[in-house]
C-alpha cells in the first residue's frame, strides 16, 4: 500500500509592522470576513492590536483546535489575525470557511510594501533585489509614515534613502557622503549606533554603493556604540595622511596610517583613492559648515579632535600643519609667508597657499596676509621722484595712501610670535620709506607756497584747502546744489576704505578729467581743527569756531547752512536731524555743511592703530548720503586734516603753546625731524610754526593719535565728488571715475626693461585764466609718458591684422571709436603676461566703475573671434585672462 505524500510547509517568523499592514488591508476592505489566517511561525508577543479604531486580536494557531477555539470566543466588534503553520489538511474547511478569501494567505512582505509609500503601487526590480528591505521597511515605519513616491514603482533610492534617514534621525532629503559625514559627527550618531548590527551592515553595503566610499567609511566608524571620534575628524587625518598630490612616505606618515586603520577602520584596509574620496568630502563638509557659519557650533570640536587625533592617538603632529583645514595648517603657511616676505622672493606663492586654507575664508583673516603682500609689492616698485610740494600730496592720495591703508591692518597682524616677527620687520622697511617721502614733503614744502602769496603759484591739480570751495563745490552747486560733508581728521588712508563703500551705496565718483585722479588739497598750517576746517569752509586762511564757519558758508554761498555735531541728533527713530533732513531737501538751499567729529574724536580717546573706518562708524553720514541721493545733490565728502596713529612714537618735551605736533616758532631751534614754516598759510599770529615731519615724533603725553604736523598723512586732504547714479549732467572738466587702487594693490610687481634716463622737463609758469581754470596752489609733477610702442611689437600686430579689422566691423556700432580701448586693455594684459585685476585694467583704460562691464564687454567681442575664450574672467569674477597663444593663432600673428 502506498501512503499519500505528506504536504510540507514553509512558515516564516513575521513581524508585527506586517500583522497591522495585512489588518489593515482587511478593515480597509470592509465586508462580513472578520478573520485573517496567515502562514506564519505561530509565535506573537506583542499582545493585542488597535488598528483604525478596531480591535485586533492575533492567535498562536498551532493547532485545527486552537483555532476553532478562537473563533469561539470571538466577539461582534473584534478582528482575528491567525498565525500558522499547520498545512490546509490539517485545518479543514472548517476553519478556512471563516477565513479571508477562504484561504491561507502567503505573508508576503513585499505586496505589503507599495502601501507604505503614498502614490506607489509597486516595488521596483533593484528594491526588491535587497531581500531585507520589506522586513526593515515594514519594522521602522516611521509613526508619520513614509515619504509618499513620485513613482508608481517605489524605488531602491527611495525607500532605503528614507530609512536610512531615519535610523539618522534626518530629514529624508537629498543624501550624500558629506551630509552623512556632517550627521554623524553631530547628534546622528547615536541612533545611528542603536540600529542592530545586522540592519547597519545592510544599509553600510547599500550607502557604499550607492553614496559613495565616504559615506560608508562614515557609518561603518560610526556604528559602534560609544565610540568618541567623529568621523570628520577621521576624515580630515586622512586627508593629510593621504595627500594630493602624493608626497613622498615617510617612517612616521606610514606609521600614522597604520594606527588609524587598526584603531578607527576595524584594521580594514582603504587604497589610496577611496581614501581622498573620504577625504575630499570631509573637507567639503567642514566648508559647507564653514560657509553656513556652524550654527549647531560643532565644528570647533571636530577640528580639535583631528588636531589631537594627529598630535596624540596618531603619533603625528607635523600633520596637521599640512592641513588647509586645520589652524597648525593655516599658522605653518603663514609662517612659510613671514619667511618669503624676509627674502624677498616667493610671497605670491606663499600667499596664495594662506588663501587656500579654509581659515583665510573666515572674516578678516585673508586681510593681514593680502596687505603684507601688497605692502611687498609696493616695496619693489621703482620710487618715482616727485619734484614739487604738489606732487607729493597727489602721491600720497594715489599711492601713499594705500601703504597706509594697509600698514593699519598689518599693524595688529598675527597672534603667532613668528608671522608676527616677520611682518614687523617688513613694517619697519615699509616706514623707512614712507618716511623717506615725508622728508622730502618737508623739503618742499619748507619752498613751498606756504612762503609766497596765492598771485604767485602755479597753476596745478592740488589745491590748498582754502580753494576747495571755489575750486570744486562751486562747479557743482550749479547742478542739483551740493552736499559738503567734513570728516574732520578723515586722512588719505581713511578715505580708502570709506570710498569703497561710498561707492557700493549707489553713488558714481567723479574726478578731474585732467588727471582721472582724486583730488589732493593741503590742509592750513598748523594742520589743526580750528586753523584749517575753519580755512576750508571759509574760503580763506583762518581761524575760528563753529559760529565762523557758519558765517564763512553763507559768505561764501549766501543762503548755505552748515550744522555742526550737536545739531546732527535725530529725535527717536529717525536716522537724520528734521531740521538738516529739510535743509537738504530744500532746493534754495544751494550749499548744506555737515560736520562729523568721529573720527579726530577717535585719534584723541581711541586706539585706532588697525582700525577700518566704515560708513557705520561715523553716523548720520549714511543717512546724509541717502538723503542728498534722493534731493538730487551732489556729494563733497572731505576733510580738513588727517592724522598720524599712534605706533610706538618717541615723546620729546611738551610746549607751551603748541601741541603734540606742533610748537611756536620761538620756543627753541629746529631739530631733526621738525621743520620751520611761514608766511600766509600759517593762520598763527606770528606767522610761523615749527612742526613734526616725522610720524614716530610727538610732543608732550601719548595719545591714540596726533594731527597738527606736517607729514603727508596729516597735510594731505582728501576731496572725493559723488552724484548719484541717475544723474545727468556735471561740470565741465570733470568725468565719472575709473578705479583709483594702484596697480601693486591687485597685482604682483611686473619686470619692466628700464628706459634711458629723461632730462627733467622744464615747468612752465602760466597765468591762470580766470573763471576757466580752477584756483591751484602748488605745483604738480607732469605725469610720465610711457614710452612710444614699437612697431613690430603683439599688440601693434594685433591690431594691424585683417581678422581685427573684421572684428571691429562685426561688433557693430557697440566697437565704433573702441580702438583706443582695445589697445589699452591689450597692452596691459600682454605687459603683465596675459593676467590682471579688472580693476588695474580699468584704471589703464580710463573705464569708470559704472563703465567696466560694458567697456570690457566691447572689447571681449572684438577679440573673441568665433566664440572662443581669448579674452575672459577667472573664476573668482574680477580677474581678467587673456590666453596670448591663442590671441596669436586666431588674429594670425607670432
Amino acid at each position: 500500500m502506498i501512503s499519500a505524500p505528506t504536504e510540507v510547509t514553509r512558515a516564516v517568523a513575521v513581524s508585527e509592522a506586517l500583522v497591522r499592514s495585512r489588518a489593515a488591508e482587511l478593515i480597509a476592505k470592509g465586508g462580513d470576513s472578520r478573520v485573517l489566517v496567515m502562514r506564519a511561525q505561530p509565535r506573537w508577543h506583542s499582545g493585542n492590536l488597535t488598528i483604525e479604531g478596531r480591535r485586533v486580536r492575533v492567535v498562536e494557531g498551532i493547532s485545527q483546535l486552537a483555532i476553532l477555539y478562537a473563533y469561539a470566543s470571538q466577539t461582534d466588534d473584534e478582528y482575528l489575525v491567525v498565525l500558522t503553520d499547520r498545512p490546509r489538511s490539517d485545518l479543514g474547511d472548517t476553519v478556512l470557511a471563516r477565513a479571508y478569501r477562504q484561504q491561507i494567505e502567503d505573508p508576503d512582505e513585499w505586496g505589503s510594501v507599495p502601501a507604505l509609500f503614498g502614490g506607489a503601487r509597486e516595488v521596483s526590480r533593484e528594491l526588491r533585489r535587497l531581500d531585507w528591505a520589506a522586513t526593515a521597511l515594514l519594522d521602522h515605519e516611521p509613526a508619520g509614515g513614509w515619504a509618499p513616491s513620485t513613482d508608481l514603482a517605489v524605488t531602491a533610492e527611495h525607500a532605503i534613502g528614507g530609512l536610512l534617514a531615519h535610523m539618522l534621525e534626518m530629514d529624508s532629503g537629498d543624501l550624500d557622503g558629506v551630509i552623512i559625514l556632517s550627521a554623524l559627527s553631530n547628534g546622528s550618531r547615536a541612533s545611528w549606533s542603536a540600529v542592530e548590527p545586522k540592519l547597519q551592515d545592510h544599509l553600510i553595503e547599500w550607502a557604499e554603493r550607492e553614496y559613495g566610499t565616504a559615506a560608508g567609511f562614515a557609518l561603518r566608524t560610526a556604528a559602534v556604540p560609544g565610540g568618541l571620534v567623529k568621523p570628520l575628524a577621521l576624515g580630515l587625518a586622512i586627508d593629510v595622511l593621504w595627500p594630493h598630490p602624493a608626497g613622498d612616505l615617510t617612517e612616521e606618515l606610514v606609521a600614522a596610517r597604520t594606527r588609524l586603520l587598526e584603531r578607527y577602520v576595524g584594521g580594514r584596509s582603504i587604497t589610496p583613492l577611496q581614501a581622498r574620496e573620504i577625504a575630499n568630502a570631509s573637507v567639503s563638509a567642514v566648508l559647507r559648515l564653514s560657509r553656513e557659519g556652524d550654527p549647531e557650533g560643532r565644528l570647533g570640536v571636530v577640528l580639535d579632535q583631528a588636531e589631537a587625533l594627529l598630535r596624540d592617538n596618531l603619533g603625528w603632529p607635523t600633520g596637521a600643519e599640512r592641513s588647509a583645514i586645520l589652524r597648525p595648517g593655516f599658522t605653518a603657511r603663514l609662517r612659510a609667508l613671514g619667511q618669503s616676505l624676509d627674502v624677498g622672493a616667493g610671497s605670491e606663492e606663499a600667499l596664495a597657499a594662506v588663501l587656500e586654507h579654509r581659515e583665510a575664508s573666515l572674516d578678516g583673516y585673508d586681510l593681514p596676509p593680502r596687505m603684507a603682500v601688497r605692502l611687498a609689492r609696493w616695496l619693489a616698485t621703482k620710487e618715482q621722484e616727485v619734484h614739487t610740494f604738489g606732487g607729493d600730496l597727489q602721491r600720497q592720495l594715489d599711492d601713499g595712501a594705500w601703504v597706509d591703508a594697509a600698514l593699519g591692518v598689518l599693524w595688529s597682524g598675527s597672534t603667532d610670535a613668528q608671522v608676527g616677527a616677520a611682518y614687523g620687520r617688513l613694517i619697519e622697511r615699509v616706514r623707512a620709506r614712507r618716511r623717506t617721502r615725508d622728508e622730502a614733503a618737508a623739503t618742499h614744502l619748507g619752498d613751498s607756497p606756504a612762503e609766497r602769496s596765492l598771485a604767485e603759484q602755479a597753476e596745478g591739480p592740488a589745491v590748498g584747502i582754502e580753494n576747495v570751495l571755489r575750486a570744486v563745490v562751486d562747479p557743482w552747486k550749479s547742478h542739483g546744489g551740493v552736499l559738503l560733508v567734513v570728516l574732520d581728521g578723515m586722512s588719505a588712508a581713511v578715505a580708502v576704505d570709506l570710498a569703497t563703500e561710498v561707492g557700493r551705496s549707489g553713488l558714481v565718483e567723479w574726478v578731474p578729467a585732467a588727471t582721472k585722479r582724486r583730488l589732493a588739497a593741503a590742509a592750513a598750517l598748523p594742520t589743526v581743527t580750528g586753523i584749517s576746517r575753519t580755512s576750508l569752509l571759509c574760503g580763506e586762511i583762518r581761524g575760528g569756531n563753529s559760529t565762523t564757519e557758519k558765517a564763512g558758508l553763507g559768505v561764501a554761498f549766501p543762503g548755505a547752512r552748515v550744522f555742526h555735531k550737536g545739531e546732527l541728533r535725530a529725535t527717536g527713530g529717525a536716522q537724520l536731524g528734521e531740521i538738516v533732513a529739510s535743509a537738504i531737501a530744500d532746493r534754495t538751499v544751494p550749499v548744506v555743511g555737515v560736520v562729523i567729529n568721529a573720527i579726530d574724536d577717535a585719534t584723541h580717546k581711541t586706539d585706532t592703530a588697525g582700525r577700518p573706518w566704515a560708513l557705520g562708524d561715523l553716523e548720520p553720514l549714511r543717512a546724509l548720503l541717502n538723503a542728498a541721493s534722493i534731493a538730487g545733490r551732489a556729494v563733497v565728502l572731505t576733510s580738513d586734516h588727517g592724522h598720524v596713529v599712534e605706533r610706538q612714537t618717541e615723546m620729546l618735551p611738551a610746549v607751551a603753546g603748541g601741541d603734540s605736533r606742533w610748537r611756536p616758532a620761538n620756543s627753541g631751534p629746529v631739530r631733526d625731524g621738525e621743520l620751520l614754516v611761514r608766511g600766509p598759510r600759517v593762520a598763527l599770529d606770528a606767522g610761523e610754526a615749527v612742526l613734526l615731519w616725522r610720524d614716530d615724533l610727538r610732543y608732550g603725553a601719548a595719545r591714540a593719535g596726533y594731527h597738527g604736523g606736517a607729514s603727508l598723512a596729516e597735510l594731505t586732504v582728501p576731496v572725493l565728488v559723488y552724484q548719484r547714479s541717475l544723474a545727468l549732467s556735471a561740470p565741465d572738466g570733470w568725468e565719472a571715475a575709473p578705479p583709483q587702487a594702484p596697480a601693486w594693490w591687485n597685482d604682483p610687481v611686473i619686470e619692466t626693461p628700464s628706459a634711458p634716463a629723461a632730462s627733467p622737463a622744464k615747468k612752465a609758469h602760466k597765468k591762470p585764466t580766470v573763471g576757466k581754470t580752477p584756483p591751484a596752489l602748488f605745483e604738480f609733477d607732469e605725469p610720465q609718458t610711457p614710452a612710444a610702442a614699437k612697431s613690430d611689437d603683439l599688440v601693434t600686430r594685433v591690431l594691424g591684422s585683417s581678422v581685427y579689422s573684421e572684428q571691429m566691423g562685426l561688433a557693430g556700432r557697440a566697437a565704433t571709436g573702441a580702438g583706443s580701448l582695445v589697445e589699452a586693455v591689450l597692452r596691459m594684459l600682454v605687459d603683465r603676461g596675459g593676467r590682471a585685476h579688472q580693476d588695474t585694467v580699468a584704471s589703464a583704460a580710463g573705464l569708470s566703475y559704472a563703465g567696466i562691464g560694458q567697456g570690457l564687454s566691447v572689447v571681449k567681442r572684438v577679440l573673441n573671434v568665433e566664440g572662443y575664450d581669448i579674452l575672459s574672467y577667472d573664476s573668482d569674477g574680477e580677474t581678467l585672462r587673456l590666453d596670448i597663444d591663442l590671441l596669436k593663432d586666431q588674429f594670425g600673428v607670432v
